[in-house]
């Protein structure tokens, strides 16, 4: 497997600011650097219930 292997993982997203945007979930493709969809996908629910993210929201991803 290479640096830039996508695989199955889990993803998180939070803010110290605001902690209504703290959440994690599962992914069947994390890698790369890049957000995963599903991460993607929950952070633009979290806006249409909260309005735009805090400016110190973060994401990650961990590989299993």
């Amino acid at each position: 497997m290479g640096f830039f292997d996508f695989l199955e993982g889990s993803w998180w997203i939070q803010s110290k600011k605001d902690s209504r945007w703290d959440c994690s979930g599962r992914s069947a493709c994390v890698g790369g650097f890049v957000i995963p969809q599903e991460c993607k996908d929950k952070i633009e629910e979290l806006k249409t219930q909260l309005g735009e993210p805090p400016d110190d929201l973060e994401w990650g991803y961990m590989k299993d």
